[in-house]
């Protein structure tokens, strides 16, 4: 005989709906308490954030470049004399001036060549003098004939006076006067003779002179010109300035024009920055710059774009316009800003670590008087070294974490504890 058990079945069906019940509950309460705690919110310490508030302002642009100070003026100083390096005086980075010895050469043969002029030099300049004491002895000589020339006529001309009147009396016969009036005249002629013979010695002597003149000053400034190529066997630095570098070693043969070393003017540094490529393309002529030099800030402008590309940089010559600071000097390490673009009444923060410009990101932004961030949709515009403008998603007032939070982003909110 069957016996029903309706009462047993109803409790057991009640006991299920009791659990389901439970369950559902339970699943409420994590539910409800993962929405509010966010996966139960990460802690993280405040010591080891990043934390800027949004500010409203001039917001300025910049683009950074790397680089180095260089000089804007630089000499090579060359060889002017062939010869083999003896000795070398001076090291790379010191202070030089125009009177500075770098190096010094020898070479045999020039002196040689030195000694040889000089010999050369004394014996023309022996024969110029006896040839200027030759000439003046024989231009006494001829003026010495030239005066009995002139005294023989004179002698003619008064003894044809003389007889003239005896003449004309008939006193004396017409051949004894005609043979004085023959005297006279060739007295006047040998007189004429002996003048141009005195002209023309004089330029002979002179031309004489002349060409043994030549020969001294041939000598002389063959010796001058061996002098100085000796002299210059010394390498001096030419200008004042620092030295940068040298060429050559000891020992070494180097012919005329050969490059020695390199001197730089200390005065007259620029800066040269490498730039990425993606962001020379805004940059002009003059733009305005900072030059950190790590020892203070100098200002500068743009005074040159190298148009060539160099392992994705470009190269910006900056000139300064302010003096630098001390310690300064060619190969510097420096970083400059060049300053793009300034808005006005703009909103930004410092630039968080990723953030790229005209882009959305998710910051935690602090809640006013509370420990807890919340993660919020950035609108990102324009950026720059290492601020950012906020186009939407903050408010000016507020604090958001700028470290990198990459590990947390599959939270909502974290807590920060001091």
């Amino acid at each position: 005989m069957d016996i029903p058990v309706t009462k047993n079945k109803s409790r057991i069906n009640n006991s299920r709906t009791v659990v389901i019940l439970g369950i559902i509950a339970l699943l409420l309460t994590a539910f409800v308490s993962a929405s509010y705690f966010d996966n139960a919110a990460p802690t993280v310490s405040e010591s080891d954030l990043w934390i800027s508030e949004v500010e409203k302002g001039e917001f300025i642009r910049q683009v950074r470049g790397v680089g180095v100070l260089a000089p804007s003026e630089i000499r090579w100083i060359a060889a002017n004399s062939p010869g083999r390096v003896e000795r070398l005086l001076v090291k790379p980075g010191a202070l030089v001036n125009e009177n500075t010895v770098i190096a010094e050469l020898s070479n045999p043969q020039l002196r040689s060549q030195l000694e040889q002029a000089r010999w050369e030099l004394d014996a023309a300049e022996a024969n110029l003098l006896a040839l200027k004491a030759q000439i003046q002895e024989q231009s006494l000589e001829q003026e010495l004939l030239i005066t009995q020339a002139r005294m023989a006529l004179e002698s003619a001309i008064l003894k044809e006076k003389a007889e003239q009147p005896l003449a004309e009396k008939n006193i004396i016969s017409e051949l004894q006067f005609a043979s004085t009036q023959l005297d006279t005249k060739q007295s006047k002629a040998v007189l004429e003779i002996r003048l141009q013979s005195q002209k023309r010695r004089e330029e002979l002597s002179q031309a004489k002179l002349s060409a043994e003149e030549a020969q001294v000053r041939k000598y002389r400034n063959m010796v001058a010109r061996f002098e100085t190529s000796s002299q210059e066997l010394k390498i001096t630095a030419d200008i004042n300035g620092v030295l940068q570098q040298i060429s050559i070693e000891v020992g070494q043969r180097v012919e005329i024009g050969s490059n020695i070393a390199q001197v730089a003017r200390p005065d007259s540094l620029i800066a040269e920055l490498q730039v990425q490529e993606n962001a020379v393309q805004e940059l002009q002529l003059g733009f305005p710059v900072s030059i950190d030099t790590r020892n203070g800030i100098v200002a500068g402008k743009v005074a040159r774009i190298d148009p060539r590309v160099s392992n994705g940089n470009v190269q910006v010559d900056v000139e300064l316009i302010e003096e630098l600071p001390a310690g300064a000097r060619p190969d510097l390490s420096i970083t400059g800003n060049i300053v793009v673009e300034k808005i006005e009444d703009a909103l930004y923060i410092n630039r968080p670590a990723g953030a790229v410009a005209a882009t959305k990101s998710i910051l935690f932004a602090l809640e006013d008087g509370q420990r807890i961030a919340h993660a919020r949709n950035i609108q990102f515009g324009k950026a720059s070294v290492s601020t950012i403008q906020i186009l939407a998603g903050l408010e000016i007032g507020d604090q958001v974490v700028i470290s990198d939070m990459s590990e947390y982003q599959q939270h909502n909110a974290l807590r920060i504890v001091q």
